[in-house]
């Protein structure tokens, strides 16, 4: 007989909560650094105070299980990682946007570059939106 692996403990705890009686401790120990790291996207400081040396890796699963199936009745998106078909379009997006509008759009709001190509990464599609509107902006101004 197999145990259970990660996503099936993800399954059970979003949407299958009265299996988690049948999780072993010895998969529940397993997997909860898998856990508690994927948990960490939604849920970072939680997930930080959970990760001590020495903390009772069985009781800080069945914490993540009760606090998030009242929560969720199936998996969520934040549980999904970016693949890389995302990863490529948001390399593309970013390829389309040029350094100097960014440097203009840095001077203007006083925000500094590294931030700029941050929000460009974590929050890509409301940033480029926003430097496309900066850009047109910044056209209609010339004329």
């Amino acid at each position: 007989m197999k145990g259970k692996e990660l996503f099936d403990l993800t399954k059970i705890i979003f949407e299958k909560p009265g299996e988690w009686a049948d999780v072993t401790n010895g998969e529940k120990r397993k997997n909860i650094f898998l856990l508690n790291r994927r948990f960490s996207i939604k849920y970072p400081l939680q997930a930080n105070m959970l990760q001590l040396n020495g903390i009772n890796s069985i009781a800080v699963a069945d914490f993540w299980q009760r606090f998030l199936s009242k929560q969720y009745k199936k998996t969520p998106g934040w549980m999904f990682l970016t693949g890389s078909k995302k990863v490529t379009a948001l390399k593309e997006a970013k390829s389309t946007i040029s350094k100097d509008l960014i440097r203009d759009y840095s001077k203007v709001n006083k925000i500094d570059i590294k931030s700029i190509n941050d929000a460009l990464i974590f929050f890509s599609e409301d940033m480029t939106k926003e430097l496309k509107s900066f850009e047109k902006m910044q056209k209609s101004n010339e004329k």
